[in-house]
């Protein structure tokens, strides 16, 4: 999905872990020359809520976690609101971050083929593993009927003022400012196969902003963007040795990361790198055809 993550924090023992090395290698990017080409970059904001929360199981994770009170002049700010978090974290921003990964691949011997499968045993007798990121599309490729989309929103608008993030309870409505331009979001619809922008979404969305950050009502809106998440009760991340016939495919899964998939990507790539090379260790290697 095409708008800022920014590296949240929580859930499963396994996806903290998950969480936590992602941040750990973005961090070690924040300090290289690449940063910027990377679209990765410090963001400080705030997160309000209506009702008192206790601290997130995360708030040791980010850079200089603390609660606001309603007593506290800062979340005078934000009227209606009873409780706040403000913290720094890391925003990393896909439509730079991916290009900029693509092209680390491809300059490290990586080849990229566009093909449309229908099935994995398209691959099978061709490959020594195969491992599957096909996110939304496994609810086909693979016949998991558990995965399902969580419709995003968003706008992008122009308010170069606006220098910290919002959000409101649990990413409700979202405030992230870009490089370049500022996200605000979103909705999270369950089930919901539509790609296409929804003007009453923009609009409530607009207006919902708007009422964290009055000054948005002076933006210009650039453009509308509306987008599936692969969602799923869990993240699927295995090892399976998938039978077509009298041939197996050895597969490693790794997909159904809902909206958290730039929060867990590096994470979860390093796991699904380890089980790849435990496949590799158990079997004599085939000639691999492209």
């Amino acid at each position: 999905m095409h708008y800022s993550g920014l590296l949240y924090f929580r859930y499963s023992r396994t996806r903290k872990q998950w969480s936590d090395a992602t941040f750990k290698y973005l961090s070690r990017l924040l300090r290289e020359e690449h940063a910027n080409t990377a679209g990765v970059h410090l963001a400080s904001g705030y997160h309000v809520f209506k009702e008192v929360v206790k601290d997130p199981d995360w708030s040791g994770s980010v850079y200089g976690f603390r609660t606001i009170s309603e007593s506290d002049d800062e979340l005078k700010m934000f009227p209606g609101y009873k409780h706040g978090w403000f913290f720094t974290s890391i925003m990393c921003e896909g439509p730079r971050y991916l290009p900029w990964l693509t092209a680390r691949f491809k300059l490290q011997g990586g080849i990229m083929i566009k093909k449309h499968l229908d099935s994995l045993e398209q691959l099978s007798g061709q490959y020594d593993v195969v491992v599957n990121c096909s996110g939304l599309g496994a609810y086909s490729l693979v016949n998991d009927k558990s995965v399902y989309p969580i419709r995003g929103q968003l706008l992008r608008v122009e308010a170069p003022w606006i220098k910290h993030f919002v959000a409101y309870d649990d990413f409700v409505i979202y405030i992230f400012p870009g490089d370049r331009t500022i996200a605000l979001g979103g909705t999270h619809q369950y089930k919901d196969w539509r790609e296409t922008n929804d003007e009453e979404d923009c609009e409530v969305i607009f207006k919902e902003c708007c009422k964290l950050v009055p000054s948005l009502k002076k933006s210009k809106v650039l453009y509308k963007w509306a987008g599936l998440r692969p969602g799923r009760l869990s993240v699927r991340l295995e090892k399976e040795n998938v039978k077509f016939g009298n041939r197996r495919l050895k597969v490693v899964h790794n997909y159904g990361h809902g909206g958290g998939g730039i929060s867990l990507h590096w994470g979860c790539a390093q796991h699904a790198a380890r089980l790849v090379r435990d496949i590799l260790e158990e079997v004599p290697l085939a000639s691999c055809k492209l």
